[in-house]
């Protein structure tokens, strides 16, 4: 596998392990809508029992390299629609996606573990050891419009970074540092 698939293979899969960790920490009600791989790292929205701050990063990071030590397995299921609408019965960000698919479509779920499943197409690592080394953060919390629609439900984003090793993770959040320190409205507002 060439080293820009891999990456992008080990921020999706680090995206779930984003999911688990908050489904951990804020229960079972939690709602799950879906968490693509993206340039830097990954994101994942939720509807969640309160709203998420910086005071939380430190716990989800820690929750996610706890699930990472648990050396579980990423496993690939296909699946008919009805038995996809009946393992996400109680999720209704996830129905819906299953409802909008066509009626041929292949249905996979990736299970991390036996305590969390995911729609996706995947691919994934094999097993969360392979993410051992990882190098991610937290890196912001935003609101999001489920499927980007105003008209729809404001979701919590929730923002993760991630690496190859810590030095690439350092680095980034370095520059991140100085382009605040340059950003033009920050520097606008402090002259006022």
């Amino acid at each position: 596998m060439e080293k820009e698939e891999y990456l992008q293979v080990y921020r999706h899969s680090l995206a779930h392990i984003l999911a688990k960790a908050v489904i951990e920490i804020y229960g079972d009600e939690t709602q799950y809508a879906i968490g693509p791989q993206i340039e830097d790292g990954c994101y994942y929205d939720f509807v969640l029992p309160r709203t998420v701050t910086e005071d939380d990063f430190k716990t989800i990071e820690d929750k996610m390299h706890e699930i990472i030590k648990r050396r579980e397995d990423f496993v690939r299921k296909e699946v008919s629609r009805d038995e996809a609408l009946t393992v996400f019965k109680d999720q209704k960000f996830k129905s819906e996606l299953i409802h909008d698919l066509p009626q041929n479509e292949i249905i996979t779920l990736y299970y991390t573990g036996s305590d969390y499943v995911d729609l996706c197409r995947g691919p994934h690592v094999a097993n969360s050891q392979e993410l051992m080394g990882a190098a991610f953060a937290i890196k912001n919390v935003s609101g999001a419009y489920w499927r980007g629609d105003s008209r729809n439900q404001m979701l919590q984003r929730i923002y993760g970074t991630a690496w190859a090793n810590e030095e690439q993770l350092k680095n980034y959040l370095h520059m991140l540092e100085e382009a605040e320190k340059r950003d033009h409205r920050k520097l606008g507002r402090q002259l006022d």
